[in-house]
């Protein structure tokens, strides 16, 4: 076997470990991404960085029969994960993940705030092809882009629209998180009796300083 051909097998090989690991993740995508978006990629040990790489590009795979159909990227990620790449066997540099981390944040925040939120595509291409290359039946749009990135930005934005009301990040441990019922405020039960515990220790202090000042003025009395 060539040097080439073995590591093309050794590249795909961890791929497909990437997008095991992703949906078999509790909550699959949705659950791998809010992991993500809260993972501090600086602290990363280089063998841990290569697992987290590998994953932020087969998310934008594993999750495009399900999330906005198919992205055609003119260039792929910046690091080459064999010689001579194509921009399938790309993966992400640390200061690219970092990047989309800090876009969907953005984003996730005014999407809590406002209730909405605005993704901008420049340099985007919507490309229609005639029945026959892709389906049978119809035709097909590809979304031709200009970064890798920006193919992450957009897989995304389906999976918001498909599960955004569940996306909320704690109001005690600030930990964003996939709720499983509508009225849930906080991330686990932890949070929850930390709180009401909290609630609890404060309405005892004011009740004890009401009798204070209620004991001093009937004293005086």
């Amino acid at each position: 076997m060539s040097a080439q051909r073995k590591a093309k097998q050794e590249f795909q090989q961890e791929y497909q470990k990437a997008i095991e690991r992703i949906r078999t993740m509790a909550d699959g995508a949705v659950g791998w991404v809010l992991r993500f978006l809260q993972t501090d990629l600086e602290a990363l040990t280089p063998t841990e960085w290569t697992l987290v790489a590998f994953e932020v590009a087969a998310f934008v795979d594993e999750t495009g029969d399900r999330y906005g159909g198919m992205v055609a990227p003119e260039s792929g990620w910046s690091v080459e994960g064999v010689p001579n790449a194509e921009n399938y066997q790309t993966i992400p540099s640390r200061k690219e993940a970092q990047d989309i981390q800090a876009a969907v944040l953005e984003q996730l925040e005014r999407y809590w705030h406002e209730g909405y939120t605005a993704f901008t595509f420049p340099q985007m291409t919507l490309v229609v092809v005639s029945p026959g290359g892709f389906s049978d039946e119809t035709g097909t749009i590809i979304v031709v882009a200009k970064r890798k990135a920006k193919e992450f930005e957009y897989r995304f934005l389906h999976l918001l629209a498909q599960s955004g009301d569940y996306i909320r990040r704690c109001p005690e441990c600030a930990k964003i998180y996939l709720a499983i019922r509508r009225d849930q405020v906080y991330c686990q039960p932890r949070c929850q009796n930390r709180v009401a515990a909290r609630k609890w220790r404060e309405a005892q202090k004011t009740g004890e300083r009401k009798e204070s000042h209620r004991g001093k003025k009937n004293g005086k009395g």
